[in-house]
């Protein structure tokens, strides 16, 4: 298998490939942005996994990630996708994100998870030391409106229509099975991740309204779960 970037346009992803400059956390900016600009008055919130260097990062390419291991409080904004990417054990030292936001509903026995976020897609490269970018939407909404929403990522850049113009193998540690203990939200959540593992070549193409789930969706899972050195940033507002 080859694991190199999945060039599916490379015409258009040069054009979708946004200059910026990715700031690791011991600076004050994010990915070209002043972290200062991006405050906002609420309480904040931070959904996901620790940011720990974990077992390996992943060589399927162009895959989406989600957290099912808590939801985003109703009325968070999101402002920032953090993530550790300090393994190249597939032998990638770069790679593309873009962070997602879905909206879920019970299924029988799980949860059906449908995009209704696609942020814009960012160039990555291998760092030591945890990383971010903002969490800035082409389509659709980074807010949430109910209590049944979570995160998550693709390693592709897409456009507005969620057709993937870029792709990469893993850019973000990950541990399979999932670590046990509490997400970083603390009580009542996991460290619980699922993949969507379409094929080892190209992931999936997610307009709006694409689902994800164990059956009945357009898209399912690989399982057991999985656990991703990855979190959502936001804020609730002030009432």
């Amino acid at each position: 298998m080859r694991y190199g970037f999945a060039k599916l346009r490379t015409a258009s992803a040069l054009g979708c490939l946004v200059g910026f400059s990715l700031t690791i956390f011991g600076s004050s900016a994010v990915a070209g942005e002043n972290g200062a600009n991006r405050a906002a008055t609420g309480t904040p919130v931070v959904q996901g996994s620790s940011l720990t260097s974990r077992s390996e990062d992943d060589g399927w390419v162009g895959q989406v990630y989600i957290y099912v291991g808590g939801s985003l409080p109703t009325g968070t904004n999101l402002l920032e996708f953090r993530f550790l990417f300090d393994k190249n054990s597939i032998g990638n030292t770069t790679g593309v994100i873009t962070p997602l936001l879905f909206e879920y509903s019970p299924v029988e026995a799980y949860n059906i998870y449908t995009l209704v976020g696609i942020g814009k897609g960012f160039e990555v490269t291998l760092n030591a030391a945890p990383q971010a970018i903002p969490f800035d939407v082409i389509e659709g909404t980074k807010a949430t409106t109910g209590p049944n929403f979570t995160f998550g990522y693709i390693n592709a850049i897409v456009n507005s229509s969620g057709t993937p113009v870029l792709a990469s193998p893993g850019t973000v540690d990950y541990d399979n099975p999932t670590d046990g203990g509490q997400g970083v939200a603390g009580t009542g959540t996991t460290n619980d991740w699922v993949c969507s593992g379409v094929t080892a070549t190209q992931g999936p193409t997610i307009p709006l309204g694409t689902t994800f789930g164990v059956s009945g969706a357009d898209y399912g899972f690989c399982l057991p779960y999985r656990t991703y050195s990855a979190q959502a940033v936001g804020v609730v507002a002030a009432q």
